[in-house]
């Protein structure tokens, strides 16, 4: 049997550990959507099993990094039945985990769609919504006051805000979308750290 056909085979020597989603390649997935799957099972079975317990969304580390994303420009609404479009991204660096205490998405200009199902955000990371907040049909908070958020991404992810405008509303009614000239905005608002002082059972920065 040649070398090609033994290699990732155990020699008696190492442990070959068996792939957490073994089927991967199977799923119906993006192959972008299925090397982000493939690094997060490898990242849940070589990391730590807990965060440090002194780490929250109300007290940051003094040695934390803080960051705000906003839109630069804001974008107008797609068209209708057109794909998404992004609204703000962030995504974390390499040994980081990243903390979003706040977040705010909003609509500028009249007639506010809340409520009617014109638009439709979405909160996503590494390309699936987040649970509660994959599809929100009304503003959530206000630049001036952004509201509690409480997520927590690793690092390498991508966490992002998307605006879609359907193309029919949910009575089956075709959609006019939002006001001519109306833009949306979104901000992240959050801290930054050590993913090892994190994740380390050891007293860091805290």
């Amino acid at each position: 049997m040649g070398l090609g056909r033994n290699l990732g085979r155990g020699d008696g020597r190492r442990l070959y550990e068996e792939k957490l989603i073994s089927n991967l390649g199977q799923m119906p997935f993006t192959l972008a959507q299925k090397s982000v799957l493939d690094a997060k099972a490898f990242a849940v079975q070589n990391a730590p099993p807990f965060l440090h317990p002194n780490l929250n969304f109300y007290n940051p580390p003094a040695d934390s990094d803080s960051f705000t994303v906003t839109p630069n420009p804001f974008p107008s609404y797609p068209a209708v039945g057109a794909s998404a479009v992004p609204i703000i991204a962030y995504t974390v660096p390499q040994g980081k985990i990243a903390v979003i205490r706040k977040m705010s998405i909003v609509h500028f200009g009249g007639n506010p769609p809340d409520g009617t199902g014109r638009v439709i955000w979405r909160v996503i990371r590494n390309g699936g919504g987040l649970r509660g907040l994959g599809t929100l049909t009304a503003q959530y908070g206000t630049f001036a006051a952004p509201k509690d958020a409480s997520i927590f991404c690793y690092e390498n992810d991508t966490i992002m805000v998307t605006a879609e405008c359907p193309a029919t509303l949910p009575n089956g009614a075709v959609n006019p979308g939002p006001p001519l000239g109306s833009t949306t905005g979104a901000s992240f608002d959050g801290f930054t750290y050590s993913l090892l002082e994190a994740t380390y059972p050891a007293q860091g920065g805290y």
